[in-house]
C-alpha cells in the first residue's frame, strides 16, 4: 500500500468535523433552486446515508463536498478550512466521488491507465501507481482485464474499473453515487464487503436502503433541496411513516422468511404472480434464434450458440452476471449488431434489410433514458416516432394523451424532458415506446435510479400492460413479480431456459452465477421485524395492526385483540 491506513494524528483536529456545510444554497445556471440553507457535519470516520426522492438534490450536495462546484451561497468546510484554493487542491487528492455513470470519470486507453492516472496526481511513480492500481483491480476481480479498453466492459464493470481508480488512490473520504445501481448480485455484495472495509469517511446516495442498512450508521433525508431529518439508519427503516412521508418506503420489496424470527411481522411475504397472455395459435414464435453467436471487431466473443423462442405474449426475463452477454443480446434482437446462426422474427429470417426495420417492430427503453429523450416537450418526443411511422396529427395527438394517461403523466405534453425527474423521464421513455405500439417490448434494468416510489409506479404500469415483454435485469423483484420465464446467461451463453420460480428456488444456479443476494434477505429479516416492533409499540398492547388494502391505496389497519 502505498499510504498507511492509520492517519497521522496532526491531521485531526479535535472538535472540527473533517466536512462541514453551513447555509448552503446553490442554484443552476437556468435559475433553478437546488440546495437551499444546508447544514450539515460530517466526522472523521462517519458512515452517512444520503437519501431523498429523486431530483431532491442528493448529488447536487455531493459535488459540493469535492467542490466539482461552488456554492451560490453559505460554505463547504474541509478539516476546518474553507473548500477554495489550496485546500481544494488538496481535498481533491484526499476526496473521491464515484459518479452514477461510470462513462463520466472513464477514460484512459485501458483499465489499468484508468486506475492509475489518480496515484500518478498524487505523485506516485509509474511502477508503484501501476502496482495501486493492480492491487485495486484485483480486489475487484478484474485484475485480468487490466489491458482491456474501457468501453468494452459492461456497464457493471465499468463502474467497478472507476471505484478501482478512486480505491488506489486510498483516499480519507469516498462520495459515492449509487454505486450498485444496474450492478449485477455478486458486483453488489463485493462492493458491500469492500466498502465496510473501508477505513476512512464514507458518504453514499443510494435508493436501496438495504444496502445502506448494512453499510451505514446514519441517514440524511433531503426532500427538495433541503434536509428535513438527520437519523440513525435503524430510526429511519423502523419507520414506515417517515419513510412514505419522503416517498421512501420500499416496504413492497421485503420478503421475510419466517423460519429465521421468533415474531410475527406486520410485512407480509410476496406471493408471484405473472400474467401472460400466450398466443398458442401462432404458426411460429414471434422471435427464434438457433446457434445464433456475434464477435465484437477485435475478436472477442460476445454470444455463443443461442438457441431461444419468444411467442406472442409471453413475458421473459433474462438475467446473468455483468458481462454474460444481455447487452449485446439485446442489440442484436434490435438488429442494431448481426451475429452468424438463425435469427427468424416473425418467422421471417432476419437479414441485413429486415434489421434496419425491426425498430418498427421492437421498441426498448434504455436503462439511462437520456439516450433516447432528445425533444423541447414531452409531446415532440412521443410524436417523434408515430410521424416516422406515418401517424396524422390528429391520430398523434390522440396517442399522446392515451399512453400519458397509461404512464401517469396526465397533463405533462408541455413539460421540458431535461426538467423532469429521474423518474419522470424514465416513464416518458416508456411512453414514447407504447406510443409506436411495438410487436415487442424490451425493458433494460427498468429500475436503474428510481426511487422506492418510483420503483412501487413502474410495477404497477408495468403489471398492467398487455405486451410481449423481454425483460433484462439484476432486480430479481421486479423478475419474479413481472415475467413467468427467465433465460440465464453466463460467458456469453445461455446456461438454463425455465419457469422463474425453478430459477429463484435453484440456489446452486443461482449462486453459481453470481445472482443470489444474501444480504437481503438478511436485511430484510431485520427491517420486517424492525418495523414490526416500532409500529406495535406505538399501540395500546391490546392493539395489533395488519396491511389493508382500497384498490391502489394500502394502509395499515389496527385491530383489537379481546382476548
Amino acid at each position: 500500500m502505498h499510504k498507511g491506513l492509520i492517519k497521522p494524528v496532526e491531521q485531526t483536529i479535535l472538535g472540527i468535523p473533517l466536512l462541514s456545510v453551513k447555509g448552503l444554497s446553490y442554484c443552476y445556471p437556468y435559475g433553478t433552486a437546488a440546495l437551499s440553507d444546508i447544514c450539515l457535519d460530517v466526522g472523521e470516520g462517519d458512515r452517512v446515508a444520503l437519501v431523498g426522492p429523486n431530483g431532491s438534490g442528493k448529488t447536487t450536495l455531493l459535488k459540493q463536498l469535492c467542490g466539482l462546484l461552488t456554492p451560490s451561497e453559505g460554505e463547504v468546510f474541509y478539516k476546518g478550512d474553507p473548500l477554495r484554493g489550496a485546500c481544494l487542491e488538496k481535498g481533491r487528492l484526499d476526496i473521491g466521488m464515484l459518479f452514477q455513470d461510470p462513462d463520466d470519470q472513464l477514460f484512459g486507453y485501458t483499465i489499468i491507465d484508468d486506475v492509475a492516472f489518480g496515484p500518478r496526481q498524487q505523485g506516485l511513480s509509474r511502477q508503484c501507481a501501476e502496482d495501486a492500481a493492480r492491487e485495486a483491480l484485483f480486489s475487484l476481480n478484474l485484475l485480468d482485464k487490466a489491458y482491456k479498453a474501457p468501453h468494452n466492459l459492461s456497464f457493471g464493470q465499468k463502474k467497478s474499473v472507476a471505484l478501482a481508480g478512486l480505491l488506489a488512490m486510498e483516499p480519507e473520504v469516498l462520495l459515492l453515487d449509487e454505486p450498485t445501481t444496474n450492478m449485477d448480485p455478486h458486483y453488489t455484495e463485493l462492493f458491500l464487503d469492500l466498502l465496510k472495509g473501508f477505513p476512512g469517511t464514507l458518504i453514499c446516495i443510494s435508493h436501496d436502503l438495504m444496502f445502506l442498512y448494512e453499510l451505514c450508521e446514519r441517514a440524511v433525508v433531503l426532500d427538495r433541496g433541503s434536509v428535513h431529518h438527520n437519523y440513525s439508519m435503524t430510526e429511519l427503516v423502523s419507520q414506515r411513516e417517515a419513510l412514505r412521508m419522503h416517498g421512501l418506503d420500499f416496504s413492497f420489496r421485503l420478503v421475510l422468511s419466517t423460519s429465521d424470527c421468533d415474531e410475527t411481522p406486520t410485512v407480509p411475504i410476496h406471493s408471484h404472480h405473472v400474467y401472460t397472455n400466450i398466443d398458442s395459435s401462432e404458426e411460429s414464435p414471434l422471435i427464434s434464434m438457433g446457434g445464433y453467436s456475434y464477435r465484437y471487431p477485435d475478436g472477442t466473443m460476445a454470444l455463443s450458440a443461442i438457441d431461444f423462442t419468444l411467442r406472442k405474449g409471453e413475458r421473459i426475463s433474462i438475467v446473468g452476471e455483468n458481462g454474460a452477454g444481455k447487452s449485446t443480446l439485446l442489440s442484436c434482437i434490435l438488429g442494431l449488431r448481426q451475429g452468424t446462426g438463425e435469427f427468424l422474427f416473425e418467422g421471417r429470417r432476419v437479414n441485413s434489410r429486415l434489421s434496419k426495420a425491426l425498430w418498427r417492430h421492437v421498441g426498448i427503453v434504455f436503462q439511462d433514458c437520456a439516450d433516447q429523450l432528445f425533444c423541447p416537450s414531452v409531446r415532440d418526443e412521443i410524436t417523434f416516432g408515430l410521424n416516422r411511422l406515418g401517424f396524422s396529427r390528429k391520430e398523434s395527438l390522440q396517442k399522446v394523451q392515451q399512453v400519458l394517461s397509461l404512464v401517469h403523466l396526465e397533463g405533462f405534453e408541455n413539460r421540458v424532458p431535461l426538467y423532469m425527474s429521474h423518474g419522470e423521464r424514465k416513464r416518458l421513455a416508456l411512453a414514447c415506446v407504447l406510443a409506436m405500439e411495438p410487436g415487442l417490448l424490451i425493458l433494460d434494468e427498468p429500475t436503474a435510479g428510481l426511487d422506492p416510489k418510483g420503483e412501487e409506479t413502474m410495477l404497477q404500469i408495468l403489471r398492467g400492460l398487455d405486451v410481449t415483454l423481454l425483460l433484462v435485469s439484476h432486480d430479481m423483484f421486479f423478475v419474479r413479480e413481472l415475467t413467468g420465464r427467465t433465460l440465464v446467461m453466463h460467458e456469453g451463453a445461455i446456461l438454463g431456459d425455465m419457469p422463474v420460480q425453478a430459477f429463484l428456488e435453484d440456489e446452486q444456479l443461482s449462486s453459481f452465477n453470481g445472482l443470489s443476494y444474501s444480504y437481503r434477505q438478511r436485511s430484510s429479516n431485520a427491517i420486517s421485524m424492525l418495523q414490526y416492533r416500532h409500529e406495535t409499540s406505538q399501540l395500546p398492547e391490546h392493539f395489533y395492526t395488519h396491511q389493508h388494502r382500497h384498490g391502489d391505496i394500502e394502509h395499515d389497519h389496527p385491530f383489537e385483540d379481546l382476548g
